[in-house]
């Protein structure tokens, strides 16, 4: 907790405290190839649509940026790997493989950005999720956090990821700050050819900067405090579960044949 002084309309000072929420410099970065793989396979549709479910939930109110997205700093980084990748052209095989590798990647970004921002998957959120029915512990393990965040929908229907975010709030003359998009985002893969190049980019963009956005409550006393003060019930239970769900698809992120695009 910190002690500022802030002003705003009503004041021109007034004695307030800050409480941020410590998301522990972590990147929160849900990996969508496996989504794809399901949404790809006939076994798969179950699954795939249930995390449909989950991904339109996280996207459309949540706030979670997509890498496909214009403006998306993922994407960025994506886009700036894709020009190294054409300004070099030594390994003819190798080349070739990678740029095979950026058009799965960008084209089947588009068609999964395209399904989670549909209505239809956050309107049927809780039907999706009630009729998954689960055939074996590995599936009980999807049931399971398809419900919590259901629930975390239900607490929060309109909360976003953003809502506490007051960028500047604390140390304004330091104008080099790592934002919360930049941290929480939707990306292709974390087990692919260019996984190395893209964190060595992110770590080096970010290794010079020593404040990050993050979930914040500020008080004021200009008045008597509220007796049931806010809390970051919200951040914990999101943070956890967006944690969860990266370990549940990283353990299916692997190289095999990418289905037709």
């Amino acid at each position: 907790m910190e002690c500022i002084i802030v002003s705003d309309e009503q004041h021109i000072a007034t004695l307030a405290t800050v409480s941020r929420y410590d998301t522990g410099m972590n990147l929160y970065y849900i990996p969508v190839r496996p989504l794809w793989h399901w949404v790809q396979s006939s076994q798969g549709q179950r699954l795939a649509e249930l995390l449909l479910a989950i991904c339109a939930y996280l996207h459309q109110v949540v706030g979670i940026p997509f890498y496909t997205e214009n403006g998306s700093y993922v994407g960025c980084q994506y886009q700036m790997i894709e020009d190294w990748v054409n300004d070099d052209q030594e390994d003819e095989d190798d080349h070739q493989a990678q740029l095979d590798e950026l058009y799965v990647m960008h084209n089947a970004g588009l068609k999964l950005h395209e399904q989670i921002h549909k209505p239809y998957y956050l309107a049927q959120f809780a039907q999706i999720v009630e009729n998954f029915h689960p055939v074996d512990n590995w599936e009980q393990e999807w049931k399971a956090i398809g419900v919590e965040f259901l629930q975390l929908y239900r607490f929060a229907p309109q909360r976003s990821i953003f809502d506490n975010i007051h960028s500047g709030l604390l140390y304004p003359e330091d104008e080099d700050r790592i934002s919360a998009d930049q941290y929480i985002s939707f990306y292709w893969s974390g087990n692919n050819c260019f996984t190395d190049t893209l964190f060595d980019t992110i770590n080096c963009n970010f290794q010079e900067i020593t404040y990050m956005d993050e979930p914040m409550h500020l008080q004021k006393f200009d008045k008597l405090p509220e007796v049931n003060a806010p809390d970051f019930d919200f951040e914990n239970r999101l943070f956890e579960l967006v944690d969860r769900l990266c370990k549940l698809l990283n353990d299916h992120d692997y190289e095999e044949r990418e289905p037709n695009i």
